[in-house]
């Protein structure tokens, strides 16, 4: 019928244009318009469209006689009652599942595809390039004649052929299956020019369809296409047909009309112009009417709203832009100040928060913006995935409301998690971090917690019991099996109190619920699963399971949850991602169904077809900022423009060619058909479309635009701003504006935006303040003093506390402690000593009963107390057997070592050691570390005079059992500070004369007794323990009658010696003692009654000379304490004891972790709370407690004063 254009550069009033050509034929009457947007737009552009017409009082201007359409909805609105487009039209998920099907059957035929099937995103492009050929009307047959050129090489013609045969297929499974397989834009065009004919896909699969309907008449339509600069072939032949049929108006941005030629490939609207030439062409080809075109006047095109100068500004950029791209001599004309401003920031935080403060001040500047709302601006992001993350924290603190348009995949959903959980668990035989990761989503809810009247007190109870179930599982390696077998674990604890040891009990039955639950709910399920006999089968069956699981019942409870709560966008998301799975699976079944099941295949089709879909969004309606990418920038779309992150790298963009063709392959198939049919070139379209692209940047407001960069991101420093941005620096009279950080010399307007925000401004400036010892600025104070009288007074006065707080413990009041450590005390020496390493932990420790997760491994306490147990054992064998150390032959240490090892490694809580290869060599390890320290201890039962009176010695209350009476200190709260604890060994020799008593504490690792650690309170140890050995002498050795000889400890282990230390005596000498011992001659041959002259004892610190008298050594004269040094230290130890337990109930609490001035060490090194009690050198309350490094003569110089005072 015919076609016109309406032509103009970025400054004319296109959208008034196109009204006024919709106004003028809606005067008669039976004629219609419809209006073709882009599909990305199409909301935006149809809210404008009818709100412009309504501006102009067109009758009936929201009728069906003026409608706006994307192409694609323009084919549904044609073709939805003609029977044309299938019912049963393909999803994207579909497609692939259909695509990988043919794929495996086709594998054996494909020679270069063949090993490209199972690799990820394979898939995805081939449906890209389908897709693609539609658009480019390119079909099967294209292909195979591209093959067939004689500019095709060899490998071309391969890669072709495997093509149009994987199509072919593709094609005839979705005939078979009555699937759309022409597009529905083709279809429409077939439709509209009666050219649908039989042995079409369509005729083929709807033969009536075509015969019962007629085209429709076109003669009084006007459609008019408005928002392209390009189409696609697809696009333009359904173009062709509309001309012949209809009316055709195309709106391009575009100077001059281009009827003879193409624009050059350098032209700024080369696009518009290829797109002019290509249609004017067509229509003089075929006759069709060319009305002249509508070139429309800068000058009668002004915006009457915009003041003068703001579009003086506006058409002094557009004329920068195009004189400078095309290399024409530019000689600036107005100024652009006020209408442009260039900012460069430090990085793209700073530079969104900036942008958010001048959002803010020109929505309060009503002098400039007296009308101005918040959906009449915008940000255009060059780069998303950098910016996006910014953009709600910081206009949520700035209290503006946005939109951002972009769309979001469904692979962080927690329904594709569980899935993903759920099927590793079958794949990787129930690893534990795949069942916590399934039990974490809260998905799946036992039967017992969702039958709760209150859906969140159900919750709320699983995930405690997943909270302790994972540390449990942790500390055991509770997995595979451990959670598939119809039998309950079982719990094993190491060093318990009494109340551990009930805990432990509780705990067992409790985690073993949940163990129950999985078993029966998923692991059984995964079972049924990959024993289904079809693919219809396991869909059943997971579809049972995801209901009787309670998965749709709790993303019902999300939804409404998010209802309530306002977050609309979140409860159709939950909806969206269960209507996704449920179309997946019935795809699924459809496709896939009688065949044999596959677990791998539903495995992997399931999840990535969940994690490509996308939520479905809708676009914006109420007063919010839009956030839209670069790339959809358009003239005059908004008042005011913020373009962030234009630097070198985002702009212009680096276009890859990502498809399954080359460049090259590209150009060839353009070649061939000579333009009738176009493949995209990725190249040229890059150099084409971002001059373009930016062009649209700088027109895109009409009050204000701000183009801004980051010089700084992650590791890159220095990013230099885009060339396009640096041709507007240099070639416009605007300055670069350098907006820094927050500082004390920063202007407030640049920065503020919100009560809300100016909290961390005025956090910030004020710790800053501090830091210079100046004080705030004025204007700031000011502004201080106002937020303080706000309604976020609250909120700053909680985060200004912080500008004077102090990393100080706040201390408990007499009640509070008394209810943590209750009015006696109950204590073992270990936490006496933590006590004195920093009282802050001790709280920590045993008051809050904090400790760190136990993660499943051969750790220090169970090493430690298998060592304790095998050698109590062992020694209790020779008691029970009433063999003295000296009597033990080899063969009978040997026999009784095996017999106790064996009893010990068939206990359940030693199952560890036979876990694994590495654990079994581990079991090895520490048979032959008990076998030689029986050694050792045999060798020096040979030379002591002492043996083994008692062993494993309890005293006080231990895991619920008593032992002797111990240490009982009164406190001045009434209570008592009972002490408990274990002597590993009690050892006793008898003279004429008295009866000698010495204690042995058994060490995995070395340790040496440093006298300087036990007077500051953090080696008790051995002293209490040879104080208790002598307080209890009666209960121990029938005696009170008896003297300390000493306490020692002994190094359990197997040492490694090389081939000259290997003598049996350099071997005893690693299991030397040491320790205190009594300064007394009397007692050093009962220590070792074989010493040589000479010679020096290999198990104790004492020698003979060559006169043959026991002597100490030189290097361990400080190792020996006289009777009453001895008690002085008991007395010590004691005191050190009440003054812990008298601070515990008084409720101080310091956080002084102590620092051993001789060798540095700091109570802090390897402790767990350091997160908790953020103990920091560098500021001033926080300092260690310092040890003086004192001698033996100055602490019993010092004990003797304590004495006497």
């Amino acid at each position: 019928m015919s076609l016109r254009f309406i032509l103009g550069d970025g400054r004319c009033r296109h959208d008034q244009a196109v009204i006024e050509n919709a106004k003028s034929w809606l005067e008669k009457d039976h004629q219609e318009v419809f209006f073709l947007v882009p599909n990305y737009n199409k909301f935006e552009r149809e809210r404008e469209i009818l709100q412009l017409l309504k501006e102009d009082r067109v009758e009936d201007f929201a009728s069906i006689r003026a409608q706006v359409y994307s192409f694609h909805r323009l084919a549904w609105f044609y073709l939805q009652q003609t029977g044309l487009l299938s019912q049963n039209a393909i999803t994207e998920n579909g497609a692939s599942m259909i695509m990988r099907k043919l794929l495996l059957e086709l594998e054996e035929e494909l020679v270069l595809y063949r090993g490209e099937i199972n690799k990820a995103g394979f898939i995805q492009q081939l449906l890209a390039f389908y897709q693609e050929m539609h658009t480019s009307r390119l079909g099967i047959e294209d292909l195979l004649a591209g093959g067939a050129a004689p500019s095709a090489t060899q490998d071309e013609e391969k890669k072709y052929s495997e093509l149009a045969k994987i199509f072919q297929r593709f094609e005839q499974e979705l005939l078979e299956r009555a699937l759309q397989v022409e597009q529905p834009i083709t279809l429409l065009t077939r439709f509209l020019e009666g050219s649908l004919l039989d042995d079409s896909p369509v005729e083929q699969a709807m033969p009536n369809a075509v015969s019962m309907n007629k085209a429709p008449d076109l003669s009084h339509a006007l459609f008019i296409i408005s928002g392209f600069s390009a189409f696609s072939t697809q696009e333009q032949q359904l173009i062709q047909v509309l001309m012949k049929k209809s009316h055709v108006i195309i709106d391009l941005f575009l100077d001059r009309g281009y009827p003879q030629e193409l624009p050059s490939p350098l032209n700024l609207f080369y696009e518009a112009g290829r797109t002019y030439y290509q249609l004017i062409s067509f229509a003089r080809e075929n006759q069709v009417p060319i009305y002249l075109d509508q070139k429309l006047s800068v000058n009668q095109e002004v915006d009457k709203e915009a003041k003068g100068s703001m579009q003086q500004a506006y058409n002094e950029i557009e004329t920068f832009w195009r004189q400078t791209q095309s290399q024409v001599n530019y000689q600036q004309q107005s100024s652009v100040k006020d209408f442009l401003a260039i900012w460069k920031v430090g990085n793209p935080e700073e530079e969104i928060r900036q942008i958010a403060a001048s959002i803010r001040g020109m929505m309060s500047d009503k002098k400039r913006y007296p009308t101005l709302r918040y959906r009449e601006i915008q940000l255009l992001i060059a780069e998303p995935e950098i910016y996006h993350q910014y953009i709600p924290k910081i206009f949520t603190e700035f209290e503006i409301p946005f939109y951002i348009d972009e769309e979001q995949m469904m692979a962080q959903h927690p329904l594709v998690e569980f899935l993903n959980a759920f099927f590793a668990c079958q794949s990787y035989g129930f690893r534990l971090n795949d069942i916590l990761r399934l039990l974490r989503t809260e998905l799946y809810l036992p039967a017992a917690y969702r039958s709760e009247a209150d859906w969140l007190v159900g919750r709320d109870q699983f995930r405690k019991l997943v909270d302790i179930t994972e540390n449990k599982a942790l500390a055991h390696d509770f997995q595979g099996a451990s959670w598939t077998r119809n039998e309950d674990w079982e719990l094993i604890e190491y060093l318990q109190s009494e109340e551990e040891q009930t805990d432990k009990v509780d705990l067992t039955a409790y985690t073993n619920q949940l163990r129950r639950a999985f078993k029966q709910d998923v692991a059984d399920t995964l079972d049924w699963l990959t024993a289904a006999r079809t693919n219809r089968d396991a869909v059943e069956l997971l579809y049972r399971f995801l209901l009787n699981a309670g998965v749709e019942e709790q993303l019902r409870h999300w939804r409404d949850q998010a209802i309530q709560q306002g977050k609309l966008d979140q409860a159709r998301n939950h909806e969206q991602a269960w209507q996704a799975l449920m179309d997946l699976l019935d795809e699924y079944a459809a496709i896939y169904g009688e065949e044999s099941f596959d677990f791998a295949l539903f495995e992997d089709v399931l999840l990535t077809g969940l994690e490509n879909v996308t939520f479905g969004k809708i676009p914006t309606a109420i007063d919010q900022v839009n956030i839209n990418r670069l790339d959809l920038a358009r003239p005059k779309q908004a008042k005011i423009t913020f373009a962030p992150g234009l630097n070198e790298t985002a702009l212009p963009r680096k276009i890859e060619n990502k498809t399954l063709l080359t460049n090259e392959e590209r150009q060839h198939f353009n070649q061939l058909f000579n333009g009738e049919k176009y493949l995209r070139d990725t190249v040229v379209e890059g150099s084409v479309k971002e001059p373009f692209a930016f062009y649209s940047v700088l027109l895109s407001a009409t009050e204000h635009l701000s183009l801004s960069y980051a010089v700084n991101f992650d590791t890159q420093q220095n990013i230099k701003m885009s060339p396009y941005l640096d041709r507007v620096v240099k070639r416009l009279d605007v300055p670069l504006q350098e907006r820094g950080i927050l500082t004390l010399v920063s202007d407030p307007r640049n920065y503020v935006g919100s009560y809300r925000g100016l909290i961390y401004q005025i956090n910030n400036l004020s710790q800053q303040a501090q830091k210079n010892k100046e004080n705030l600025p004025r204007v700031w104070e000011q502004l201080k003093q106002a937020l303080l009288r706000s309604e976020w007074t609250d909120l700053a006065a909680q985060v200004f506390e912080s500008q004077t707080h102090q990393n100080i413990p706040i201390p408990l009041s007499q009640a509070q402690a008394a209810a943590l450590y209750g009015p006696s005390i109950y204590s073992s020496i270990s936490q006496m000593e933590t006590f004195y390493q920093c009282e802050y932990k001790y709280f920590v420790s045993y008051g809050l009963r904090l400790k760190e997760r136990e993660v499943y491994g051969l750790n220090p306490a169970m090493t430690g107390e298998f060592f304790h147990d095998a050698l109590d054992r062992f020694v209790k064998v020779l008691i029970a057997e009433n063999i003295s150390l000296t009597q033990l032959t080899a063969d009978q240490r040997v026999q009784f070592v095996e017999v106790v090892l064996q009893e010990i490694f068939g206990e359940s809580r030693y199952r560890l050691l036979t876990s694994s290869a590495r654990m079994n060599f581990i079991r090895y390890q520490l048979g032959k570390t008990i076998q030689r320290v029986a050694w050792a201890l045999a060798k020096q039962g040979q030379k002591m005079h002492f043996s083994p009176e008692k062993t494993e010695v309890l005293f006080g209350q231990i895991a619920g059992s008593n032992g002797i009476n111990g240490i009982e200190l009164p406190l001045s709260s009434g209570g008592k500070l009972h002490v408990r604890g274990k002597i590993d060994r009690v050892d006793t020799a008898k003279t004429e004369e008295e009866q000698w008593l010495s204690v042995v504490d058994y060490k995995s690792s070395s340790r040496d007794f440093d006298l300087s650690e036990a007077y500051y309170g953090l080696a008790m140890q051995l002293i209490t323990y040879l104080d208790v050995a002598l307080t209890d002498a009666v209960q121990l050795v029938g005696s009170p009658n008896v003297r300390p000889a000493g306490a020692y400890y002994l190094h359990v282990h197997n040492p490694l010696l090389d081939g000259q230390e290997a003598s049996e005596e350099e071997r005893l000498k690693r299991f030397k003692y040491d320790g205190l011992f009594i300064d007394e001659p009397a007692v050093f041959p009962l220590l070792d009654e074989d010493v040589e002259a000479s010679k020096n004892s290999p198990i104790f610190p004492v020698r003979k000379d060559k006169n043959g008298n026991y002597q100490k050594t030189t290097q361990a004269k400080n190792k020996f304490y006289t009777e009453e040094e001895l008690e002085l230290l008991r007395k010590h130890n004691r005191k050190n004891m009440q003054q812990s337990g008298e601070k515990l109930l008084s409720g101080e609490i310091a956080l002084n972790p102590s620092y051993k001035i001789k060798d540095k060490k700091r109570a802090c090194e390897f402790c767990p709370f350091r997160s908790i009690c953020d103990f920091d050198v560098l500021l001033k309350e926080n300092e260690y407690h310092r040890l003086e490094n004192l001698s033996k003569d100055e602490i019993i110089h010092r004990l003797r004063e304590e004495e006497d005072e």
